[in-house]
């Protein structure tokens, strides 16, 4: 027997459904905090990287005027990108679970570094990342206004990458030295 799919936001709302059930029975630790991966490569010549993650790559370069390629976002740029991303994907996925259809959606950010000459090592002074990041989301969906609100303050409140920003983490960070010739 066949069962009637019911998509909302081109998701089948049955099988969110089941990954919920699956996911709040499952109080594995290991489940409850998963790993990701990701690689990075310099290309040899200049600001210019490649990326790595699952079977994905993608280009880190900067602009051409100060020695990059400009064959992709700065580094920087994606973290932006990253939380825009997963702004999307928590309202996409929040709006799924309550039965609301979006006709449109739209996240804007922009980020401000604290103090850039920190990174160039002329200031100690201040940080070198982000001061302030502005997100605006531009929502049309099918659903009152208070709704829509309340389904984008709990997309933020629970935002892994949003959390990963405004929270400490710890980072280990280590160098081995390896012969390439």
């Amino acid at each position: 027997m066949s069962r009637i799919i019911n998509v909302i936001n081109g998701i089948d709302v049955q099988r969110l459904r089941e990954l919920l059930k699956e996911a709040e029975k499952n109080r594995d630790p290991e489940a409850q905090s998963p790993r990701f991966n990701a690689k990075v490569r310099w290309l040899g010549a200049g600001f210019n990287f490649k990326t790595y993650i699952r079977d994905h790559s993608f280009a880190v370069s900067e602009p051409q005027d100060i020695g990059g390629l400009d064959t992709g976002p700065r580094a920087i740029e994606y973290v932006l990108g990253a939380l825009g991303a997963c702004y999307a994907t928590g309202f996409v996925f929040n709006a799924t679970k309550r039965g609301v259809k979006i006709r449109n959606l739209e996240i804007s950010l922009e980020g401000e570094l604290d103090n850039l000459l920190v990174f160039l090592g002329l200031s100690s002074q201040g940080h070198p990342g982000y001061r302030r990041i502005y997100a605006k989301a531009y929502i049309d969906a099918e659903a009152d206004e208070k709704t829509i609100k309340e389904i984008w303050e709990e997309t933020v409140r629970t935002s892994p990458v949003g959390n990963t920003l405004i929270k400490n983490v710890e980072i280990t960070p280590e160098a081995k030295v390896v012969k390439t010739q």
